[in-house]
């Protein structure tokens, strides 16, 4: 089941309408709308916390290995950084698609190729030019844009 299909589920079966489950989470109803039909996913862990609660489930039901790893990305590199992440994705089940592998060992190779993910994004950081890097950690600001953009 996907992580729309859990939450529509899950809307209907504690009657909230989408505008009420929006206002609960504090989002809108078009996100709401966008989780349930068009594979959008909550852009922190703590909207999935406040969708949980609003749901009456627990987070780890909402949220699978794939899901996290979208999240972890959105929070790390923004939009982009999402879109990367589930264009990775994609293209890692494309290549399994109608082979012999187990669903475990599927994962198991998903699990091996998320690390690939993040260990590449690590290293990208260290050909980000520095006038595109955060002053106090060094990694890459959002956006593109340089620390003082906007500082008059």
């Amino acid at each position: 089941m996907t992580f729309g299909e859990k939450v529509r589920e899950l809307r209907i079966r504690n009657g909230y309408s989408q505008d009420r489950l929006a206002e609960m989470t504090g989002v809108t109803k078009r996100t709401v709308r966008n989780w349930e039909t068009e594979g959008k996913y909550p852009r922190s862990q703590a909207l999935y916390a406040r969708l949980a609660s609003a749901l009456g489930c627990n987070e780890e039901y909402l949220r699978g290995e794939q899901e996290l790893f979208l999240t972890r990305a959105a929070e790390a590199y923004g939009t982009r950084g999402q879109q990367q992440a589930q264009a990775f994705l994609d293209s890692t089940r494309a290549m399994f698609a109608g082979g012999d592998l187990t669903p475990e060992d599927i994962d198991m190779i998903g699990k091996h190729f998320m690390e690939m993910f993040w260990e590449a994004k690590e290293n990208a950081k260290k050909y980000t030019p520095l006038k595109y890097r955060d002053a106090e950690d060094g990694s890459a600001v959002q956006g593109g844009d340089s620390p003082d953009a906007g500082a008059d």
